[in-house]
């Protein structure tokens, strides 16, 4: 019964993580700083709202990839193999915590000639985090469940 359970949880912590990377996953400009520039042509071309695919490089990739490890090892996975998901899940795990605490943001700041300085802007993180660490704590519980078989 722990095993089937534990394969569960796996199965959907995979898809939970890829979900994520779908999602928001930064909100690149704070409120107020929108309304003061949202039509100025400096932020043209800057998604507000970016999914994981358009903040990162790799990490995105490596992500989708260890999401497709995790409904491998549920699958077919031997104990080497749910090792290694296992290490990969908890450097993602860290990665997210990261990301939750820094917003990631390709770094947009604007000069207002005005104030003489750089306009303040305080990116949150997007829900696209929360989903992926929820997926990424299903996939663990799943992976440490099943090492008790």
């Amino acid at each position: 019964m722990r095993e089937v359970i534990a394969d569960w949880l796996m199965v959907l912590g995979a898809p939970l993580l890829l979900l994520s990377l779908f999602l928001t996953w930064s909100h690149q400009f704070s409120r107020g700083f929108l309304v003061q520039y949202e039509h100025t042509t400096a932020l043209a071309g800057i998604p507000h709202d970016p999914t994981a695919w358009q903040v990162y490089s790799i990490v995105d990739v490596l992500m989708a990839l260890l999401a497709a490890g995790l409904f491998a090892v549920a699958l077919l996975g031997s104990r080497p193999g749910r090792i290694g998901v296992l290490l990969g899940l908890v450097v993602a795990i860290v990665f997210v915590i990261h990301a939750l605490g820094t917003p990631p943001t390709n770094g947009a700041n604007l000069f207002d000639p005005a104030l003489g300085t750089y306009t303040p802007n305080h990116p949150t993180s997007g829900v696209g985090e929360v989903v992926a660490l929820i997926g990424l704590m299903f996939g663990s519980a799943g992976v440490l469940l099943s090492f008790t078989v």
